[in-house]
């Protein structure tokens, strides 16, 4: 039997992803409109994530975090804001359920979902910080390189 807030989730689930997205939308400091491939791109990482919370024991599946913590591990938002995402989600399924889902195992898997996306995010980000310095060795080498000539 599903938990009362995964009936909800899979009743709601276009106009839960449709908020949820543009509550994603808002962390971006310039306007970014439904439609465009940012958008979309969150929309599909978020559906994956919301799928899988309804169909897989409260586990988010890796690629829909995978792909959703890439793409804000990329912006400048530190690691609270960006993931503040998560908590809209749960208060986005609280009101889609119209006050008949408080239930401390939605709670929970928030909470879950949460902590593997912080370990995906700062995956991302170390990824980010070994291309730069990857950049950076290879423009000193250039340098030093020419300097020999």
């Amino acid at each position: 039997m599903h938990a009362p807030w995964k009936e909800v989730v899979e009743r709601e689930r276009a106009g839960i992803l449709l908020t949820w997205q543009d509550e994603a939308l808002g962390l971006f400091s310039e306007k970014m409109a439904l439609g465009t491939p940012m958008a979309e791109a969150l929309a599909d990482a978020m559906g994956r994530i919301l799928d899988d919370l309804v169909s897989s024991e409260n586990e988010a599946t890796q690629e829909g975090l995978e792909r959703l913590m890439r793409i804000l591990a990329v912006h400048p938002f530190p690691p609270s804001r960006s993931l503040s995402v998560f908590r809209g989600l749960e208060l986005i399924v609280r009101e889609a359920g119209h006050g008949l889902v408080n239930d401390e195992e939605l709670r929970e898997c928030i909470d879950r979902l949460t902590l593997q996306a912080f370990d995906r995010f700062m995956e991302q980000r170390e990824k980010i910080y070994r291309l730069k310095v990857e950049e950076e060795r290879g423009k000193m080498h250039m340098l030093l390189r020419g300097g020999r000539s």
